[in-house]
């Protein structure tokens, strides 16, 4: 088609589709922030300017090291202790000696300048991490990226930074916690990236700053341009590029709608979460943060079915104490009484990384090996100061301590063991703690389930972990792109082992709750209720959302889903049934990519 002089030019209206990191709904213009592609070559260096080079990485790095620790103490001030969690952890990579060592030695065994040696130690780590199978180390890359970015620029004696001259969606191949906070402060719109995924650093502080954002974009920073109009759907993780009016039309209304559905929801978590014929169920939260309780309590949930204790160690050299840690389970104890507070024990080792533990071998399957309470049932020594720690919270009897990982009888009773071994040296030692203690295990292992009315016998609760029971029960890495599509907690089989699970406690009239994905799925929830969950524990973002839903159904419909999914052997079919159940009664509620579903027919 010739376009002819003076008339305008149309352009295309383009779709990406990438991975919803932070809700909401943005339509404006684009602001490309370009970043240098860097590529060095080896500068060989006299051995008599080796130290100067040294010395110049140094100064470098102790260069950025103050420009994140100034951010790091204004974010603490302004923004809360979660998202300084998230510089904190860059600040603990610049003061990782064995890290900055590698660097050093780079330039003085080789002779290369210090640009180009921290350029490839940098990216060597950076490709170690991304190795990783745990989400949460494999977008710790990015800041190890991010980090060689600033410290680069810094020996180049360049500038690195972001100017909005007005309000915009910024799009980048990737940000660091940085620029964000500081974008933050120009009042960005949203975030657009071409990387990362929902636990990234672009991820993690955008929700904690409630600025609409999509990660995983992958060619975003290609196809745009600064000014294109663009709209942003962080909730589907929907990109739109040159909208036509009619596009822009219906996602204003879309967002419009959004806000008023949010503000709806959040009000209502106030109300009784009772099914439609009474049925009281129990809500509570999962969190990793102390700093998360104002959030969690927002929502009015019901305590803490699953306070994570790595986030605790993640950003440190060293261990936390055993006073330490007390501090912060008493902390959250607290201020949640009197409602329950379940402390996960520390699940480290395989690809776990936490500073001061090393499991001391390389293993080809982490996700099979050597972590959580194998681990710990071979270093008693450490895993007794933390449970000491919980005892020591549990002042007030509103505690509860669970075990991950467990796979059968004998480890139970070991574990039982040392919970009382920890009870009689706090005793021996005078210090205030409280032994009457519930004690529950993650079912996350196929084992547990083909003997968990054995388990049931032995343990004060049951708390299901759908991700780990998912993945080692239908054989799927969901981290491995080739077989991702097949992981989903609508497999039939997954069906019928919470059924076992459920079963079991029932029988020995134990509390059974669910704290993996599952729970923090809107759709499977009516599901969940039919097989007979009393308690769900999910983030405190959904809350609002699944107390909705429980509330707008009954058990009879739901048991009748479960009755009609019993006669169905693939998923898809199930994932059918419980989609029509449950677009049928909450048109329009559950936002973002369904995503859990398998096109497989299975």
């Amino acid at each position: 088609m010739r376009i002819q002089q003076g008339e305008p030019i149309v352009k295309r209206e383009v779709i990406l589709q990438g991975i919803p990191a932070s809700p909401g709904i943005i339509v404006g213009p684009a602001f490309l922030f370009q970043q240098p592609v860097w590529e060095f070559d080896p500068q060989d260096i006299p051995a008599r300017e080796v130290e100067a080079h040294v010395a110049r990485f140094r100064a470098s790095v102790a260069e950025v090291h103050a420009d994140i620790s100034r951010i790091h103490q204004t974010t603490r001030t302004q923004y809360g202790e979660e998202l300084a969690e998230v510089l904190a952890i860059q600040i603990a990579f610049l003061e990782d000696e064995v890290f900055l060592k590698e660097v050093e030695e780079m330039i003085a065994r080789d002779c290369f300048d210090a640009v180009y040696s921290t350029f490839v130690v940098f990216r060597q780590k950076k490709e170690h991490f991304l190795q990783m199978r745990n989400e949460y180390f494999r977008d710790r890359a990015f800041d190890i990226h991010s980090l060689k970015k600033m410290i680069i620029t810094k020996l180049r004696g360049e500038e690195h930074a972001i100017r909005l001259e007005s309000p915009a969606i910024v799009i980048a191949q990737d940000l660091s916690p940085t620029d964000t906070v500081e974008l933050h402060r120009q009042k960005v719109m949203g975030l657009a990236t071409d990387s990362g995924g929902k636990m990234s650093h672009t991820a993690i502080v955008a929700r904690s700053l409630s600025v609409p954002a999509i990660v995983g974009l992958k060619r975003i920073s290609n196809l745009i341009h600064s000014d294109d109009l663009m709209i942003l759907d962080g909730n589907s993780g929907k990109v739109i590029i040159n909208p036509a009016e009619e596009t822009v039309h219906k996602y204003e209304a879309m967002h419009r709608a959004w806000a008023e559905t949010e503000a709806v929801l959040l009000r209502d978590s106030a109300l009784p979460t009772e099914t439609a014929d009474n049925k009281r169920i129990l809500i509570r939260a999962n969190i990793e943060f102390e700093s998360e309780l104002e959030s969690v309590q927002l929502v009015n949930a019901d305590g803490i079915g699953l306070f994570r204790t790595e986030g605790l160690f993640l950003n440190r050299r060293d261990l936390l104490s055993e006073d330490e840690q007390a501090a912060v389970y008493k902390a959250v104890a607290d201020r949640m009484y009197p409602e329950k507070v379940v402390v996960r024990t520390l699940d480290v080792g395989g690809d776990k990384i936490v500073q001061g533990i090393s499991v001391g071998v390389k293993e080809e399957n982490p996700f099979l090996g050597w972590r959580a309470i194998r681990f710990w049932l071979d270093h008693e020594a450490g895993f007794l100061s933390q449970l000491k720690a919980i005892l020591r919270a549990n002042e007030r009897g509103n505690v509860q301590v669970l075990f991950p990982m467990v796979s059968g009888l004998g480890e139970v009773r070991r574990l039982k063991t040392l919970v009382k071994k920890a009870a009689n040296e706090l005793k021996a030692d005078g210090i205030a703690h409280n032994e009457s203690i519930d004690i529950g295990i993650m079912i996350e292992i196929p084992s547990v389930i083909m003997i968990a009315d054995a388990l049931a016998q032995e343990v004060d609760f049951f708390s299901v972990g759908t991700n780990d029971l998912v993945q080692y029960a239908l054989a799927v890495d969901r981290g491995n792109e080739n077989v991702a599509a097949l992981y989903s907690h609508f497999h039939p089989s997954i069906i019928r082992m919470l059924t076992i699970a459920v079963d079991a406690a029932r029988g020995a009239n134990i509390p059974i709750g669910m704290c993996g994905e599952m729970a923090g799925d809107p759709r499977a929830v009516p599901l969940l209720l039919a097989l007979g969950f009393q308690e769900l524990s999910a983030s405190h973002a959904i809350i609002p959302e699944i107390k909705k839903v429980i509330r707008g159904v009954s058990l009879t419909e739901c048991r009748d889903l479960l009755d009609t999914i019993k006669g169905i052997s693939t998923t898809s079919e199930v994932v059918a049934e419980v989609d029509t159940f449950f677009e049928a009664r909450f048109p329009g509620l559950v936002h973002g990519d369904k995503g859990l579903e398998t096109s497989a027919s299975r």
